[in-house]
């Protein structure tokens, strides 16, 4: 009856092994592709991009309307204190005096300076849509982080939970054996310890996961029902996708192609460059066409006697104190200095590659390693609870065994969520 006792605890304690070792985690893509789309929908982030956007659009159409004619019509009444109203190029007469009008004004020649505001102006909407792709891929790239910290502390406090199961059963097992009088009462204060100190880690766990709620939530840029996350599954079947590999230049070299920073320093470069064109065009002639239909007389809208006058302004500025030379400095120095704020961001992508590719490499390594000591632990754990149940084995054994198969789980966890975040960013550092 006693081996048989003793049989049944032994299997409860594989159970509570099989159990913990089925513990395991991984990111659902659906549930994360969901919370990718909220964000792409409703992040103030993006949302304030593509106002930027919509306001460079403006600035173009603007830009470009510059270029072509302005209509208006214009009426004028004059009600004289005099009875007699003498004005030149007016018929004489007594009464109120209409004048009616509809003209256009038209820039016939602007020094290059109207199609250089154009094409600047293009240049930065270009910019525009680059920093919002950008600031997209941004976003993208903090809800996979946050939503693998989620996933990443969900796992871990399965872990504490699973430990604290065990850290209970071995206290039963404990005050058992202390009410046979098999061993001590400072075996069963050291359990309960144990125990405690499997609660608080526990009650922690739950902290972190309420926290990288609330970290989801900012990144995603709006509230969340967590029924839609709540059910995903946890399990090591799903194998990151990217494998760490030693070629790193063709890494570098396609980030250096889809960095959207690269792109818009480039444009804004460009953009100011064409500035200085546009401020140099200030100083050649200038050339206006304007023409109009006008009448006038003693009539509300007079008509019958209408007359075209079409006239043409020619302007050259020949000295402005030297303004447009100043502004033409300012636009070329302002595109010397984002050519070399490009070589400073292939830099930075560089790094940034390197430390991402670096990073997957070693978590990679780590899990592989961290698999292992899961197994290692877990059988000797098996060992320590077998030896216990014997009383060839001390309680501190215990401890250790217990302690050492949470903190190998642990690691586990640790691990893979690190091959997903170094995953993301290196996506994100090669402009994906």
């Amino acid at each position: 009856m006693k081996r048989m006792s003793l049989l049944i605890k032994i299997v409860s304690s594989f159970i509570i092994l099989i159990s913990f070792a089925g513990v395991s985690f991984s990111a659902d893509s659906y549930s994360l592709e969901k919370l990718i789309q909220k964000a792409c929908e409703g992040n103030p982030l993006i949302s304030a991009a593509e106002e930027r956007v919509l306001q460079a659009e403006g600035a173009l159409q603007e830009a470009g309307a510059k270029m072509g004619p302005k209509f208006g019509v214009g009426v004028a009444a004059i009600w004289p204190r005099d009875r007699f109203v003498p004005i030149e190029g007016l018929p004489l007469g007594f009464g109120n005096v209409y004048i009616a009008a509809a003209g256009f004004v038209q820039t016939i020649y602007a020094g290059g300076s109207l199609c250089s505001s154009k094409e600047a102006a293009k240049l930065a909407r270009d910019a525009a849509e680059a920093e919002k792709e950008r600031i997209t891929q941004t976003v993208t790239n903090s809800v996979r982080v946050a939503y693998y910290n989620w996933k990443r502390a969900c796992g871990k406090e399965k872990v504490s939970k699973e430990a604290l199961v065990l850290a209970n059963d071995h206290l039963a097992r404990a005050e058992k054996l202390f009410k046979s009088g098999l061993i001590a009462k400072g075996d069963v204060l050291r359990n309960k310890v144990a125990v405690a100190d499997a609660e608080l880690n526990r009650i922690r766990a739950d902290n972190a996961v309420e926290i990288s709620v609330s970290v989801l939530e900012r990144a995603v840029g709006s509230p969340l029902d967590l029924k839609e996350i709540e059910g995903v599954k946890t399990d090591l079947d799903i194998v990151p996708s990217i494998e760490p590999t030693s070629n790193m230049e063709e890494h570098i070299k396609a980030a250096y192609e889809n960095r959207m920073e690269i792109k818009m320093y480039d444009l804004m470069s460009r953009r100011a460059l064409k500035v200085a064109r546009a401020a140099e065009g200030q100083l050649l002639p200038q050339i206006i066409a304007a023409g109009a239909v006008m009448n006038s007389g003693n009539e509300f809208f007079p008509s019958g006697n209408e007359e075209v006058v079409f006239s043409m302004i020619a302007r050259w500025t020949i000295f402005d104190s030297g303004e447009t030379a100043a502004k033409t400095k300012q636009a070329k120095a302002q595109a010397r200095e984002l050519i070399h704020l490009i070589d400073d961001m292939k830099n930075t992508i560089k790094m940034e590659v390197t430390q991402a590719e670096l990073n997957l490499k070693s978590s990679h390594s780590r899990l592989q390693v961290a698999e292992r000591q899961v197994a290692e632990s877990e059988e000797d754990y098996r060992i320590a609870v077998r030896r216990y149940q014997e009383q060839v084995g001390t309680n501190l054994d215990m401890l250790d065994a217990r302690l050492a198969l949470t903190n190998s789980r642990t690691e586990e966890v640790e691990a893979l969520y690190d091959i997903y975040i170094a995953e993301a960013d290196l996506l994100y550092s090669l402009g994906k």
